[in-house]
């Protein structure tokens, strides 16, 4: 008599472990285009991309749990197999079966891109400790805004070659900060400079501004580079996010001559050699002002929406100025990017490719925004990400 009330603790733990697991299952199993109706409201989409950036960011430890639950469903079961138990059951199974097939993708992917055989990652549920920055320099100001920047110095002799470094945040947030990129690259020899950018604010839209501040810290690289051991014959610009946008543009714009810097002379500004766009914003008047977050997104960077302000949508977009004399670019990508969906992504990457660009665009299998690097976990999606940049940088600036 006493057996079943005390399974009935099991079963609510169970059954509230299953269904997030599931789900945080299903959003990496299912194309993210199928989920568009979801994904038009802001508050389901930002629910959906919570919990998916946090399945990715415990990596293996989604397995774990998944055990966890399926242990406590098979214990609430015990003898009483009604209709509710075995869904919970039928439930858990799913997470399990799915976790499995999603991390046995992302170890596979993590082998084959030359990052390693990591069977199990990250070791703890936790973000991980990077390395701040060796000093933080002024490059220059705009419209009484200082622009600062800080400089990881690279592991290596002699002038180090150069990776800008430009966070995301959806053009009004995000800051310069320790990640799972800058101290990496800088222990493998790149010099790392995390830059500065206006923030767009609602009085203020930074469309024909925040590219141009990426400009300010090009033109004085060009000028004072050499002083602090940095080498500006080899350059490369690296962004994710909305960081990612602003990379392409910089890149792109600099080398057909038309960027402006916000400070400095634009005959400062060097070559740049490389770029990288990490899950880029790269259609916000497309596919992405169909959802929640990017509407809100354009509204604030942009000033009002596409049909308001065609010709700004046109001016950020990075195909826009891509070119056959455009820098080797590589975009890497989740697959099950909710906030920044792919598929305009992989259009923008075969535009990129009919001009004549060396090009490479790496997925990362079922994850969301960020890749599983979001919050600098140590994941494989991580290990897939460094490992990707790395390969071109070397192959492009070394």
């Amino acid at each position: 008599m006493t057996a079943a009330p005390r399974r009935v603790p099991s079963l609510i733990a169970a059954t509230a472990l299953a269904i997030v697991i599931a789900l945080s299952q299903l959003l990496a199993v299912l194309p993210p285009s199928w989920l568009q109706p979801l994904l038009a409201s802001s508050w389901t989409q930002h629910g959906i991309v919570s919990l998916s950036v946090a399945r990715d960011e415990i990596g293996g430890w989604v397995v774990v749990l998944a055990v966890v639950a399926a242990l406590l469903a098979w214990r609430s079961l015990g003898t009483r197999r009604s209709l509710p138990r075995k869904a919970v059951g039928a439930v858990a199974g799913f997470g399990l079966a799915a976790s499995l097939v999603t991390s046995g993708l992302l170890v596979y992917t993590s082998i084959d891109q030359g990052a390693g055989v990591r069977p199990f990652a990250p070791l703890l549920p936790a973000m991980a400790s990077h390395g701040g920055p060796d000093e933080t320099l002024a490059v220059g100001s705009a419209d009484g805004e200082p622009l600062r920047a800080d400089l990881y110095r690279a592991d290596s002799d002699g002038p180090a070659p150069v990776v800008l470094y430009v966070h995301g945040g959806g053009f009004d947030g995000g800051a310069r900060s320790p990640n799972a990129l800058n101290r990496y690259l800088a222990d493998r020899g790149y010099a790392v400079l995390d830059v500065d950018y206006r923030l767009a604010r609602p009085d203020r839209p930074t469309w024909d501004l925040a590219t141009a501040d990426i400009g300010c810290t090009l033109s004085w690289l060009g000028r004072e580079g050499a002083a602090f051991g940095l080498d500006v014959e080899r350059i490369a610009i690296l962004g994710e996010s909305a960081g990612g946008n602003l990379a392409l543009n910089a890149a792109y714009r600099s080398q057909s001559g038309n960027l402006e810097p916000s400070c400095g002379s634009a005959d400062d500004i060097p070559n740049v050699s490389a770029v990288i766009g990490g899950y880029p914003v790269v259609d916000l008047a497309g596919e992405e002002a169909r959802t929640g977050l990017g509407r809100l997104m354009g509204e604030v960077y942009i000033g009002g929406s596409p049909e308001e302000f065609p010709e700004r949508y046109a001016a950020i977009a990075p195909a826009t100025h891509v070119t056959a004399d455009s820098p080797p670019t590589l975009v890497y990508h989740g697959t099950r990017d909710h906030l920044v969906l792919p598929g305009p992504v992989e259009e923008f990457v075969a535009t990129v490719r009919r001009e004549g660009v060396t090009t490479r665009y790496t997925s990362i299998p079922a994850t969301d925004h960020g890749g599983g690097s979001l919050f600098g976990t140590s994941t494989w999606g991580t290990g897939i990400i460094q490992a990707a940049i790395v390969q071109w940088l070397d192959a492009h600036i070394a």
